[in-house]
């Protein structure tokens, strides 16, 4: 779910002229679509833009999956990742129009069994730090909890007071998921209903977001469903299941459609109303937009000072104009919304691939033309990036040797046991009648697999998932060679950080 932060600064660190200078000549936004999917093998898009209330542009390219011909149109559902977050924040505006929350009201209000690292942050952490990355711990902090997991969001929330911060409280941003799952339980608790049910009669009914939803069995169900690609080891791209995403539909798996986007675009550029319905005041919609925590992103080429977060948006000035938007991946997805607000314009770009470049690119050419600036012209200098980066991999791919030049300190069958790490609960390594040890983490499925033997006690992990790179594991010994525990070494996955895993062994 987290944004990247070299695309998101290319994103929010354009320089706007002063003028709305042209009219948006759509015959051409048509064919750089095209062409974006040329250049970067994606198997589906979907596009929306809006201007003055008005739906101008909405459509389809591409197929729902890979060499099938399903094609994809405006009504079609993809994930929206990380946009899901700014649903979240209207869901509780609407509460705070309604005088039944405050936005400075303490989440234990609410929430009796929330639990962070210390009394004091617990005691004094609000609706507005769940909001604003404001917690103290570390980026992403607890993906191991949610990522293709079978724990509920309550669950989610329970364990979060095991999580380690980096830094004090409130006192510098680290962007989270796991506090907009606390949000939507407040939601709950206040309304009386599930955050999804919510969500959906008090937003999606009203503006007829038909396809949209945040519940997997309703995606599921839907069969104008564009179906996940990555890249797979080959480096050719490759359909893969849906995740489930439930326990984190508030900050990331919201699935939707560009029509029904657009749409939503509109609410907010018309500060709440759709039609003759206000679903939320413009009061709400100010301080959802309004900065409320400082990010600085400087750099070159465009030395921008910094952006700022406001409830579920990014929010940089430049120009005397605020650009809100949001990005969002997912396996396999990805999505960006943007939003000049004084210019009455927006747009929303849904892929059903994990290649977050590519939208960040159409971003940066649809600026160019509507505001007739070439400094967004960065097309052709990160695609001859992207071209070289991919070249190389495939060329020379990194093997791992998996020939041991050295012999572990038990035999393979006495490494087999039952672990665990306070926070997640068990993982096992099991001893198979092959005469092998397979690694299964006990609520999450896609973390199976099996171990082989690379060097001293550091075993290479083979995933079973195509989604999950090879990594290492490494046993931990006492002075008295007992097994303690392990270590997991590896890339991190989407926001999947096993360095948080104190993982030992179970001593019964």
């Amino acid at each position: 779910m987290k944004i990247k932060t070299f695309f998101f600064t290319i994103i929010g660190l354009f320089l706007f002229s002063n003028s709305y200078s042209q009219q948006i000549q759509l015959d051409s936004l048509d064919l750089q679509i095209h062409q974006l999917i040329k250049d970067f093998d994606i198997p589906g898009l979907s596009f929306g833009m809006v201007r003055n209330d008005s739906v101008i542009f909405s459509k389809g390219y591409g197929n729902l999956e890979i060499h099938k011909e399903r094609k994809i149109d405006g009504n079609t559902i993809l994930g929206i990742g990380s946009i899901s977050k700014s649903f979240t924040a209207l869901t509780l505006g609407i509460l705070v129009d309604e005088e039944k929350i405050n936005w400075d009201d303490k989440v234990k209000k609410y929430l009796p069994y929330f639990e962070l690292y210390a009394p004091y942050v617990t005691d004094n952490f609000t609706i507005r730090d769940l909001l604003t990355h404001r917690s103290g711990l570390k980026d992403v902090s607890g993906g191991t909890l949610w990522y293709h997991s079978d724990y509920s969001r309550e669950e989610v929330i329970k364990r979060l007071k095991y999580l380690e911060p980096i830094s004090g409280f409130r006192e510098k941003p680290a962007y989270q998921n796991v506090m907009y799952v606390v949000a939507s339980e407040i939601v709950k608790t206040v309304s009386g209903m599930s955050w999804d049910d919510f969500v959906k009669t008090r937003v999606f009914d009203k503006l007829k977001m038909d396809n949209t939803t945040s519940l997997s069995a309703e995606r599921e169900s839907n069969s104008n469903l564009a179906q996940p690609h990555i890249w797979n080891e080959d480096y050719e791209k490759a359909a893969i299941e849906q995740e489930n995403g439930d326990n984190l539909a508030p900050g990331g798996f919201i699935y939707s459609s560009s029509n029904d986007m657009s749409n939503y675009i509109r609410l907010l550029l018309n500060n709440g109303v759709i039609g003759n319905d206000t679903i939320v005041s413009p009061k709400i919609i100010n301080e959802i937009f309004k900065p409320q925590i400082i990010y600085p992103i400087g750099g070159a080429p465009f030395y921008n000072e910094f952006t700022s977060y406001g409830f579920g948006w990014w929010l940089t000035p430049k120009n005397g104009h605020k650009i809100i938007e949001h990005s969002g991946g997912i396996d396999g997805m990805s999505a960006n919304l943007v939003m000049i607000k004084d210019m009455n314009l927006g747009f929303v770009i849904l892929t059903n691939e994990a290649e977050e470049p590519a939208t960040f690119l159409l971003t940066a050419k649809i600026l160019e033309k509507v505001l007739n600036d070439k400094s967004y012209d960065i097309y052709s200098r990160v695609l001859d990036y992207r071209n070289q980066n991919l070249k190389e991999k495939k060329d020379a791919p990194v093997q791992i040797s998996k020939t041991p030049k050295t012999r572990p300190s038990l035999e393979i069958q006495k490494y087999a046991g039952k672990y665990g790490d306070k926070m997640y609960g068990d993982i096992l390594i099991n001893y198979t009648e092959s005469s092998e040890l397979e690694i299964s983490f006990s609520h999450s499925s896609i973390f199976t697999g099996k171990l082989e033997h690379w060097h001293f006690d550091t075993f290479i992990i083979d995933w079973n998932d195509i989604r999950v790179p090879d990594g290492f594991l490494t046993f931990n010994f006492n002075s008295k060679r007992e097994i303690l525990g392990f270590s997991i070494d590896q890339e991190n996955l989407l926001d999947v950080d096993f360095g948080e895993l104190n993982i030992l062994k179970n001593k019964n």
